[in-house]
């Protein structure tokens, strides 16, 4: 019907796997522009499936935001520092182009973003390295916490393996799908 956004994987007979159904704290309204595997090492089993997305934010109801996004919920933030300090955000993801390089495990990423406010509306280009990227999965996490359930630093214990990390490959050997997982590793 249109009313679930869902990532969804199926791999032949093993059982299929979606994000929560129905759960706008997981996609919220999202618009997907892009989806790309890009290798971490040379090692396949560490290669990452990145999603470049737009999606209502869920924190402001009642005036919502735009926030682009990439893989793992994180943010793209393109924004032109003004003559005053004032910087102007693009928010806006509309497309994305992906430079391949000699080293095809950093490639350049290209993001083409709007800005629609009331008060200015333009387009940039902002370009970002996988190296750049990459460190941004590695943390510092956020998570949701308190009575308005604001967005915060994660200062708790990371799990082992850490969020983000491939069954199978150089940081995980021995475990062969995320079925072997703690469940502290999933619920994380």
């Amino acid at each position: 019907m249109g009313t679930d956004a869902a990532i969804f994987r199926t791999m032949g007979k093993q059982t299929a796997m979606r994000t929560d159904q129905y759960n706008s704290r997981w996609l919220n309204d999202p618009a997907f522009v892009r989806a790309q595997l890009i290798p971490d090492s040379s090692e396949r089993n560490d290669d990452k499936l990145y999603f470049f997305f737009r999606e209502k934010s869920a924190d402001a109801p009642l005036s919502p935001g735009v926030y682009s996004r990439i893989g793992r919920i994180c943010l793209l933030v393109c924004s032109v520092p003004g003559p005053d300090g004032i910087e102007t955000h693009f928010d806006e993801l509309q497309d994305v182009f992906i430079q391949q390089t000699q080293d095809t495990k950093n490639p350049v990423i290209y993001a083409v973003f709007s800005a629609s406010g009331s008060v200015f509306k333009g387009s940039a280009v902002c370009v970002y390295s996988m190296a750049d990227i990459r460190m941004v999965f590695n943390g510092p996490f956020a998570h949701k916490e308190g009575p308005n359930y604001q967005w915060m630093p994660y200062t708790g214990k990371m799990p082992y393996p850490r969020p983000g990390t491939c069954p199978g490959g150089t940081f995980t050997p021995s475990m062969k799908s995320t079925k072997d997982y703690p469940d502290e590793v999933i619920n994380f």
